[in-house]
């Protein structure tokens, strides 16, 4: 008896099987071929369901990354930037085909899908996220809320994208229980030092006269002699 039809299988089995090729190889090196057999299906199928290879490969970066990439401070209950950057990591550390393919990306001839996809939005929804926490006075205030993005993006990928530096600089391989411990400390510590401290206005503040450093200047030394 024939195997009847399931197209939205059909379509998840080529999606998952062509992660796996362009995480593996990226996109020049992929093969279409590789990836119907993988599939269990016939390249004619592939194409029938994604149009061709670049196609397809704008298929996967869509459903891998952009569902990544829309995570805000308001998804935790409290929107604090902590867990925000415990769960970047997470994500990082289990999901290493998705950051293979955000740096197969990087190097691609391919059109631009990160500019003009949904996760697009998603990035500057981020941005627009941080923003929102400055002005509540819940993350420092002092900081472009893009370039801290971009920096926090950094810290959270940058180890797990970057393995053979991550080690080198500290004698461990991400994904050990040793560097991770580490790394969640440091993510720990650098939200608890951009949580914005409120000014305590000058005539407030305790004065601790061991503290007063005078310097002498050029000018306070000719006059005095």
């Amino acid at each position: 008896m024939a195997r009847a039809r399931n197209p939205e299988q059909t379509r998840r089995s080529i999606l998952d099987a062509a992660s796996r090729e362009f995480a593996a190889l990226g996109f020049a090196g992929a093969r279409t071929d590789a990836i119907a057999a993988a599939a269990g299906v016939n390249k004619r199928m592939l194409y029938h369901y994604f149009g061709d290879k670049a196609q397809l490969y704008a298929a996967v970066l869509t459903a891998r990354l952009d569902a990544d990439a829309d995570a805000t401070l308001s998804d935790s209950p409290d929107g604090a930037l902590a867990g925000s950057l415990a769960r970047r990591a997470a994500a990082a550390r289990e999901r290493p085909d998705d950051v293979r393919l955000a740096m197969w990306e990087a190097l691609t001839e391919a059109p631009d899908v990160a500019v003009n996809s949904a996760r697009s939005a998603a990035w500057r929804a981020r941005v627009t996220s941080l923003a929102a926490a400055q002005r509540d006075g819940r993350i420092a205030g002092e900081f472009d809320a893009a370039q801290l993005e971009l920096a926090l993006t950094a810290v959270t990928l940058f180890p797990f994208a970057f393995r053979q530096i991550a080690r080198a600089m500290t004698g461990q391989s991400p994904g050990e229980p040793a560097f991770d411990a580490a790394h969640a400390a440091f993510l720990s510590v650098l939200a608890a030092r951009l949580a914005a401290v409120p000014a305590v206005p000058a005539t407030d503040r305790p004065r601790d006269v061991a503290k007063v450093r005078v310097r002498l200047t050029a000018t306070m030394i000719s006059r005095d002699g």
